[in-house]
């Protein structure tokens, strides 16, 4: 389950908020509880909603009251400072515009309202403005947890109350279905994994107004690219854009007549296009291209994108002749060509490219043929490039857009969403090294 944690800097120690002085039942699930007004009884219970009023605190308590809460519907359970959510791997009602709104008309809403991620971010931002400080939300748990729906939900509420109505709302929100989808894929677990971490920092001025956003991503899983484990997929945009260039886009793009059915493409690792299930991505072409219409930096480069990801694929399916120590040789020159028209080049330069490497012998330079071991190895990293550095170009456009400097940027609300811990029967180096950093974080809150 994804924790969430709120911290302010160590200048200044924060006390608390006082917690209501009923018993613990009446606090916990009772409709005589002080502390929440009328309306929200029937959220706190059944169980207990703060694991403090528990009164054993070991394992099978804690298990037991949260999965109650779990069957009643009540996802969320609250330790302090500290949000305990479970993954109901459904729609709830749980992030309705009065519900919004109660959250930022209270006062305390980590004490007077049930737990609930909008209680998190109102916090942030309250202490933000009461402590003149900036604030810090991590996200953690593993793989399927929820991480990536509860930093979309946090950053809703945020844009909402800080923003609301403006064109910067718009933006901030428009990045969530294009990060999903040049950064989530499915794996074994989790059917919209994030394959990238990254450190989301919205800006507001002294007031508490949300004046821009800067995003830092991390250990992009440039592996996935070109390899999959069984009952995998690659990340989400490939498949969008392979099903949803219209035919006047692949007119203009010259690809190959009769080469655009998403089976395929090899790196999409599909036996057939029924294995692709549309509705567990986050947005479609169509959506994807509004979300890109919406940041300025980024709409009239949508077809320069859309051109390097069909190169990515059409790399994918470029095979050569022979096997092992042959000498390598492109087996479609028609794939190659296809390439090289995408990302703008000369079909001869890309294939010596991929099949020569030069070396230098004494004074002068040779051209050596590469083995076809050798030529898929380089292949596999000018794909892996290609998309990497795609999908900083993203990063950073998306950045220039929304961040904002001077002297109207005081302070920010920073939301900390890697992705989760797996165990796979193969790891990537990137899967690693997030394991690694999961398991710091985790000792937050153990």
């Amino acid at each position: 389950a994804p924790c969430l944690w709120r911290s302010t800097a160590a200048r200044k120690p924060r006390r608390a908020p006082p917690l209501c002085q009923d018993p613990p039942s009446a606090h916990s699930c009772a409709p005589g509880c002080s502390a929440m007004p009328k309306a929200a009884y029937e959220d706190w219970g059944p169980g207990c909603s703060e694991l403090s009023s528990l009164k054993s605190a070991t394992d099978k308590a804690l298990l037991d009251n949260t999965e109650e809460r779990y069957k009643a519907g009540n996802i969320y359970t609250r330790s302090g400072r500290l949000l305990l959510a479970v993954n109901p791997y459904k729609k709830l009602p749980l992030y309705t515009d009065e519900t919004l709104q109660a959250y930022k008309s209270s006062l305390a809403p980590q004490v007077e309202l049930p737990p609930h991620v909008y209680a998190v971010a109102a916090s942030a931002h309250s202490g933000m403005l009461q402590n003149s400080m900036s604030q810090s939300v991590i996200i953690s748990g593993e793989s399927g947890a929820g991480k990536t729906e509860t930093a979309k939900i946090l950053l809703e509420y945020l844009a909402e109350v800080s923003c609301s109505g403006s064109d910067l709302h718009k933006r901030v929100l428009k990045t969530n279905p294009i990060m999903e989808s040049f950064g989530c894929a499915k794996t074994v677990w989790n059917n919209n994994s994030s394959r990238f971490g990254k450190f989301l920092t919205l800006q507001f001025s002294a007031s508490g107004r949300m004046q821009g956003a800067f995003m830092k991503t991390y250990l992009l899983e440039k592996s996935r690219i070109t390899s999959q484990l069984p009952g995998e997929q690659n990340y989400h945009v490939l498949y969008t854009v392979a099903k949803g260039l219209s035919s006047a886009q692949r007119t203009e793009f010259g690809l190959p007549k009769g080469s655009d059915a998403v089976e395929s493409f090899k790196l999409l690792n599909l036996k057939k296009a029924g294995d692709v299930k549309w509705a567990d991505f986050p947005c479609d072409f169509k959506e994807l291209t509004e979300a890109f219409a919406v940041i300025p930096s980024l709409n009239d480069k949508q077809s320069s994108c859309w051109r390097v990801i069909m190169a990515v694929l059409y790399l994918g399916n470029l095979s050569f002749t022979g096997q092992g120590e042959d000498d390598a040789k492109v087996k479609d020159p028609a794939v190659v060509a296809a390439v090289a028209r995408l990302l703008s080049c000369e079909t001869a330069q890309l294939e010596k490219a991929i099949c020569t490497q030069n070396m230098k012998a004494g004074l002068d330079w040779i051209s050596k043929p590469n083995t076809v071991a050798y030529a898929s190895d380089v292949k596999n990293a000018l794909t892996k490039a290609l998309y990497s550095r795609l999908f900083d170009y993203i990063v950073e456009m998306v950045n220039v857009s929304l961040e904002k400097s001077g002297d109207e940027m005081r302070y920010f609300i920073g939301a900390v969403d890697i992705f989760g811990f797996e165990c796979f029967p193969t790891n990537s180096l990137e899967q690693l090294c997030i394991n690694f950093a999961n398991e710091k974080l985790q000792k937050m809150f153990t």
